[in-house]
């Protein structure tokens, strides 16, 4: 302790990184997950450790070093997430298709979620907050929708909403299911979804 506070002292230019924590965040990021300001723990957010570690050596240590990776780390409002910065080409081509049919997957599901939580007379705010959500019986009726199912099967995505909530929101920490079984859309999923609908209202 008193070592790591005397590095910091004497050389403020340093990054002082945590190597458990920059792994943990680097295995996250690289396998399509994003990383929350905050985490939902014991039923309440608390703040993320991973993001913490990610933020305060953010433009000393890991911009430069996800860029020697081919990677950019991009900071948007309350999360980090990783896109590439290599020009596709050969055996990237395959990781470029697979990234664009997760983020039509992503928006497919967010754009579904809107719609029917609209369409069922529950405010936006249902889904931001974790005391609240939307329960699995309201996404399934949502799901049932024959409109609802043709923007998802164009996604490629053949799962009932819930199933399909959980594998292109939950896994990717967009969204968490609370206590109560409820989706709840993380800091992440929130930017997601006010990209995709003010995008939508531009076009049109």
């Amino acid at each position: 302790m008193s070592d790591t506070h005397f590095t910091q002292e004497t050389q403020p230019g340093r990054p002082v990184v945590d190597r458990r924590l920059s792994q943990e965040a680097f295995r996250k990021l690289t396998a399509g997950q994003v990383i929350n300001q905050t985490q939902y723990v014991n039923g309440q957010l608390a703040p993320n450790p991973l993001f913490n570690e990610l933020y305060k050596e953010r433009d000393r240590y890991y911009v430069e070093a996800y860029s020697n990776m081919g990677m950019e780390l991009v900071q948007r409002r309350g999360f980090f997430y990783v896109r590439s910065l290599i020009e596709s080409q050969g055996d990237d081509d395959s990781r470029d298709q697979e990234s664009s049919v997760s983020i039509r997957q992503i928006q497919g599901v967010l754009l579904v979620l809107g719609r029917g939580v609209l369409e069922k007379g529950f405010m936006f705010e249902a889904m931001t907050l974790p005391e609240a959500g939307i329960s699995r019986e309201t996404l399934e009726s949502i799901g049932n929708d024959p409109t609802m199912v043709l923007i998802l099967k164009a996604c490629k995505m053949d799962q009932s909403l819930p199933d399909a909530a959980k594998i292109a929101l939950v896994d990717r920490d967009i969204a968490f299911f609370n206590d109560k079984g409820n989706l709840v859309l993380t800091d992440a999923g929130k930017t997601f979804f006010e990209d995709l609908f003010s995008q939508q209202s531009s076009e049109h």
